[in-house]
């Protein structure tokens, strides 16, 4: 007996179905969007503590170090003059991510919308 290849082939999924399937996979997008979002954020919050804690062991040998005197003042000056322009590059750094994804998820947004008004005129010319 000879079986037709069409008996087999799995049934068109309603529409609703299509608009489900769709809706899961943009809602998976954006959560991948964001865990990424998140990952870079900490990886730049956790560099940026790197070099200041690598910075906080040099002023402390420093002040401790050596046998000579050393102006106490004049280093610790220096050490927050250093870590006041860190921390405001840091916000700007933090700032510039935080604009770059706002843009990556306006457009993505954009492209879901997109892609829906187009199947919605798909299903309006089906019909």
């Amino acid at each position: 007996m000879i079986r037709n290849p069409e008996e087999f082939r799995a049934p068109e999924p309603l529409p609703f179905a299509q608009t489900g399937q769709k809706f899961l996979r943009a809602t998976a997008a954006m959560q991948a969007h964001s865990i990424r979002a998140l990952l870079r954020y900490q990886i730049e919050g956790v560099s940026f503590l790197k070099r200041r804690f690598e910075d906080d062991l040099k002023l402390v040998e420093k002040l401790t170090g050596g046998d000579e005197f050393v102006d106490a003042f004049d280093v610790f000056v220096n050490f927050i003059q250093n870590a006041a322009s860190d921390y405001a590059n840091e916000a700007g750094k933090f700032a510039s991510i935080g604009a770059r994804l706002a843009s990556d998820t306006a457009g993505q947004v954009r492209k879901e919308a997109e892609t829906t008004m187009d199947d919605m005129a798909a299903a309006t010319l089906a019909t």
